[in-house]
């Protein structure tokens, strides 16, 4: 008993930890808009019924490992159970909770916790439901507790099934997003005049680069989507000045207004920053900008799933491809579902650092 008793225990106490990971950083949800908050509350609940159950499983696992054989059986269903509720409940995690988390204004790194811990955390419950009987089935058997072994093919088809799946999401959203990139027309990087339109030394996530079958098309096709935390800085990629103006409008979805500024560069070319948050402009038209100037702040407004910089150069009304010049990997063209660190700052003369993907 003492045998399986420990190795309960262990199990529940790895499971009680990551629900922990799971239920601790749901706090900050609040700190989004609706959907996130809601995501949030449903978080926290799910993950603290959670702990609440593993704790009295534990309770039972501590009591046969000191010998109170009445709790044998009871313990083996509880932390069976609660190892299926754990693996369950992680892909509701890595899945509904990460895009509800996504959708939104919020903390960006919220999203990321909620999917990646979730596919660990479904790791953890599967792997304790199939193999905790496994390796306890002997001392069990010798206790008089009948197991029934799962056998190989079982893991394998719930292995293959969940993590099949989630390729397959992943695979299509690649497919959609990707992009399709001609490095020979675009200019050199190493004589670029753009740079990453947010602050030097932060990171941000390409959601879809240019050529994205998916909305990045006709004469946006030469756009990025950088996601960002929303009220955080965008700033100039290149010295200019500012032709156009409009952060009056808020709501996001399809056919909702955009808020945008827009700056006329010296070679007649348009940068256009959209998604801005609603009365955040710190320019006006006929400003002059130099390159890393702050323009506005992140939104989640028009046509918009997320907070991120849409930001894309025009000529004639059409997208025209550019490189950055602080993006040193991918010849200065930043791709879909790669990080790139900006090595923006204001124009000084000085050599403002390179940018280096992550």
């Amino acid at each position: 008993m003492r045998a399986y008793g420990t190795a309960a225990m262990v199990t529940l106490a790895i499971l009680m930890l990551h629900a922990a990971v799971m239920f601790g950083p749901s706090f900050a949800g609040f700190q989004g808009e609706t959907l996130m908050v809601a995501t949030a509350v449903v978080a926290l609940v799910a993950w603290g019924t959670f702990l609440g159950l593993a704790i009295r499983a534990l309770l039972l696992a501590v009591a046969v490992m000191q010998g109170d054989r009445s709790k044998l059986e009871a313990s083996l269903r509880w932390t069976s159970a609660l190892s299926l509720a754990a693996a369950v409940l992680s892909l509701g995690t890595a899945f509904p909770f990460a895009f509800g988390a996504f959708a939104t204004c919020g903390p960006t790194w919220l999203s990321n916790l909620y999917h990646w811990g979730g596919l660990i955390g479904s790791v953890l419950g599967f792997v304790a439901w199939f193999g905790l009987p496994a390796l306890m089935r002997s001392p069990l058997e010798g206790l008089g507790v009948q197991t029934k072994p799962l056998g190989w093919r079982a893991p394998l088809i719930t292995g293959a099934t969940v993590y099949g799946i989630w390729g397959v999401v992943w695979l299509v959203a690649w497919l959609l997003l990707r992009g399709s990139i001609d490095e020979g027309s675009y200019p050199n990087r190493a004589s670029s005049p753009y740079r990453l339109p947010f602050p030097g030394g932060e990171s941000s996530w390409v959601i879809q680069g240019n050529n994205s079958s998916f909305n990045h098309e006709d004469d946006e096709q030469h756009a990025w989507d950088f996601r960002r935390q929303c009220g955080t800085p965008v700033l100039a990629a290149r010295d200019g000045t500012v032709r156009a103006v409009r952060d009056s409008n808020t709501g996001h979805g399809s056919g909702k207004p955009n808020n945008f500024v827009e700056v006329t560069h010296s070679d007649g070319s348009v940068g256009r920053y959209l998604h801005i948050s609603q009365n955040s402009a710190t320019v006006s038209v006929g400003d002059r900008v130099r390159q890393g100037d702050p323009l506005a702040s992140v939104g989640n407004v028009g046509n918009s799933l997320t907070g991120h910089i849409h930001f894309v150069v025009e000529s004639g009304g059409r997208s025209i491809p550019v490189t950055f010049r602080d993006v040193e990997e991918d010849s200065g063209i930043p791709r879909t579902f790669e990080s790139y660190t900006s090595g923006n700052s204001k124009a000084s003369g000085a050599r403002a650092p390179v940018a280096r993907r992550r």
